[in-house]
Order: structure tokens, then sequence, then C-alpha cells
């Protein structure tokens, strides 16, 4: 039940966000983790406690009410898990203790926006050793054409398929910069690529 309410005030909270929803002023009411301050989410962060999967449940309801009435975007955070999501806001909350939880997910929100997925994408399946994980098309065409663009590919670079070859790939990529080297484009091997600045 309280995961149902999180989506309903996420998706009440994305409503009166808008122009169109708010009052005249442009202001709105929030509801649930919108209205906690940061330093309250470092806190049950750093505790882990129960507040801190009802943070994590309403960022990902405010997510996909985000996903749905966003124009021109499909998924703002198409390879993000929500627990790096979390940890990115850590950082941002803990060098910006007196905002609003709901002020720094919109500021993560508008940072990812430009690598968001614009529309739909079919999904690939990538397996190496006893690990199985899913990825948009166009999430690991991105990548693979970075990983070209720096050097790794000498060949053109396909999406839809993971080979050995990329598997080989990703770990030189990943023990090139010192991550641990999972062949795979994990959250570190796609934050490196996607995140960081021009190498």
């Amino acid at each position: 039940m309280k995961h149902i309410l999180i989506v309903v005030w996420s998706i009440a909270v994305f409503f009166s966000s808008s122009a169109l929803a708010a009052d005249d002023s442009g202001k709105f009411a929030a509801k649930g983790a919108a209205r906690k301050s940061c330093s309250d989410f470092t806190q049950s962060a750093q505790q882990k406690n129960s507040d801190y999967l009802l943070y994590g449940g309403w960022l990902e309801g405010y997510v996909t009410s985000y996903n749905q009435f966003q124009p021109s975007n499909y998924d703002v955070v198409p390879w993000q898990t929500t627990e790096l999501l979390l940890a990115l806001l850590q950082r941002h909350c803990k060098a910006n203790p007196d905002i609003k939880y709901l002020d720094a997910v919109n500021s993560l929100i508008k940072t990812v926006f430009p690598i968001r997925l614009e529309k739909e994408s079919p999904l690939v399946q990538v397996s190496v050793a006893d690990a199985n994980s899913y990825y948009y098309v166009e999430i690991l065409q991105r990548a693979k054409q970075r990983l070209k663009f720096l050097g790794y590919y000498n060949t053109a670079v396909d999406g839809s398929v993971f080979t050995p070859l990329d598997v080989e790939v990703f770990v030189k990529y990943q023990k090139d910069i010192g991550i641990p080297q999972t062949g795979i484009p994990d959250q570190f091997t796609l934050s490196n690529l996607f995140l960081k600045k021009t190498q």
C-alpha cells in the first residue's frame, strides 16, 4: 500500500509542478519525500533505514511519471539503476543539505536529461559468465561508439549484439581506468563512459 501511495504522490507532484497545474504563482503542494530536506535524506541513507527505501520508491515513481509526461523522452535514466541514482543524490545532498529532496532530484534529472533515451529501444540480453542483464540496444550502441571513439574498436560497432569481442573490449577499458573488470557495461563502466568529461 505504501508503494502505491508513493507512486500516486509522485504523479501528483509531477502534475502540480507543471505550469498548467500549479497555482497562479507557480506554487504547488509537494507530498511525501518531496517535502523532506536533503539532510533528512542523507541521514536515512547513512542509516539505511526503512525511510531510505521510501526515498527510493518515491524516486522510481517520480521518474516513471516524468517518463510518461515529458515530451521527447522515453526513459530519462535508461541505464542508471535506482541504487546509482540514490548514490548520486547522496553526493549532491551532502554538498547541499538545506535544499529539498525534490529539488535535488530535479537537479539530477536536469543533469542526465541530455543523455536520455528519446524513444523506445529494444532490449538485448548480455550474458557474461553466470551473469545475465538487459540493456537497451541504443545504450549499447552509444557505449560501443564511445569506446570506438576512445580507440578500443577498430571496426564498426553494433548495439544489437554483445559478442566475445565486446567482452574483451569492455575488460580492457575497465582495466585501463581501474574499475572492476566485469566485461559488461555495468554501472561503473557506463558512468565513466557517459557522465565523465571526454578523455
